[in-house]
């Protein structure tokens, strides 16, 4: 047995199997229902269109565990796909920029296949729904202390650039005329996608055809969302593999300080090796960065579907904070001044994107 993920809400095992050979076991510690969501989610996505058919591992078996360590629990069993995933290409493996290009260019071919081919549901008032997700999320975040602190801010400051608060952003962004006129888009919410196109779940079984990927883990909390929300977890790989494995600092004297009229000054710094950094900005860097000339999004996408993507990756970045959200404060230092907390790490790089976002919209308006 070799464990491939163990989290308070799964674990995940490759086994060997007398009747399938190599397989993957997927067991929900917590609550059982999850698994058996995520189970009817794989089968609704894979009798929804060839491209799910052809990249979703087959499952072998399901139900709950009857005896032993696991008694009660939910599990499934799921075809082992030998590869690295993309997420592990990137910091396991040496391949040129040019290469990552071309994988990219693939990727976002085959995803805007399943997302523009979406079963989508009338629904009116498709950008007030949309805001009402950020606005859930935003409501956990400012009733988190830690949190909260940065909201009542009115500038934080981030590598030297002054940005204002997440609320502040968010609401010029939903007034902005250019995404008010979203509302006259035909329906762009479903009540069925993946969701998660997180690089760490895209499998590449053979090194010499990037053309041929399996994508596993599905998200099935989601009962409508837009289906670019998949996209955006694809695009977010690179921020979310930087928290998750803890390659992060944050330098700040800001819990050393008493007086409130102090201003609340950040330094993030990467700590990914540099060979490894650079592949990843290689492939992501493009679609956090303020210019939009070497934008591939901007290119493939039309103005109505780029905002849908932008929108669901603040989203994704939003909720990515109380998803991770830490309590507490690692500091590293003796001083205390350089620390790591997932859920600031991403709230100071939600600033960053939002800021951006809110620039590109200007560049739009005009288009």
């Amino acid at each position: 047995m070799k464990i491939l993920k163990n989290s308070e809400k799964f674990s995940v095992f490759k086994i060997k199997d007398r009747r399938y050979k190599n397989v993957v076991v997927k067991i929900a510690l917590k609550d059982p229902k999850k698994i058996f969501r995520e189970i009817q989610l794989i089968k609704k996505l894979t009798n929804s269109s060839s491209f799910f058919k052809k990249c979703t591992p087959l499952i072998f078996e399901h139900g709950y565990y009857k005896k032993g360590l696991f008694k009660n629990k939910g599990f499934y069993k799921q075809q082992f796909i030998p590869g690295p995933t993309l997420s592990q290409i990137i910091q396991q493996k040496k391949i040129s920029k040019k290469k990552l290009n071309y994988i990219l260019k693939i990727l976002i071919k085959n995803f805007l296949i399943p997302i523009r081919n979406s079963k989508f549901t009338k629904t009116n008032k498709q950008i007030q729904f949309i805001y009402g997700l950020l606005t859930n999320e935003y409501k956990k975040i400012t009733s988190r202390h830690l949190l909260l602190n940065f909201e009542k801010s009115k500038k934080i400051h981030i590598n030297g650039k002054s940005y204002n608060n997440i609320k502040f952003y968010l609401n010029k962004i939903f007034r902005s005329k250019t995404i008010k006129r979203l509302e006259k888009e035909s329906s762009f919410l479903s009540s069925l996608g993946h969701w998660n196109f997180h690089g760490g779940n895209i499998i590449f079984p053979n090194k010499k055809n990037y053309n041929k990927f399996y994508i596993i883990d599905p998200d099935a909390t989601w009962n409508l969302n837009d289906p670019f929300f998949s996209l955006a977890r694809f695009i977010y790989t690179y921020p979310h593999d930087t928290m998750e494995y803890n390659k992060y600092s944050i330098y700040s004297d800001t819990f050393k300080k008493t007086n409130k009229n102090n201003r609340i000054n950040f330094r993030t710094n990467i700590l990914w090796k540099k060979t490894i950094d650079k592949k990843y900005k290689n492939v992501f860097s493009q679609f956090y960065s303020k210019s939009l000339k070497k934008n591939i999004l901007l290119q493939s996408l039309n103005k109505n579907e780029y905002l849908r993507f932008n929108l669901s990756l603040i989203l994704c970045f939003i909720r990515g904070i109380n998803s991770n959200f830490e309590p507490r404060i690692n500091f590293i230092d003796k001083k205390t001044l350089v620390f790591q907390n997932k859920s600031i790490y991403l709230y100071l790089l939600s600033l960053v994107m939002l800021e951006r976002f809110v620039k590109h919209l200007d560049f739009l308006n005009g288009k």
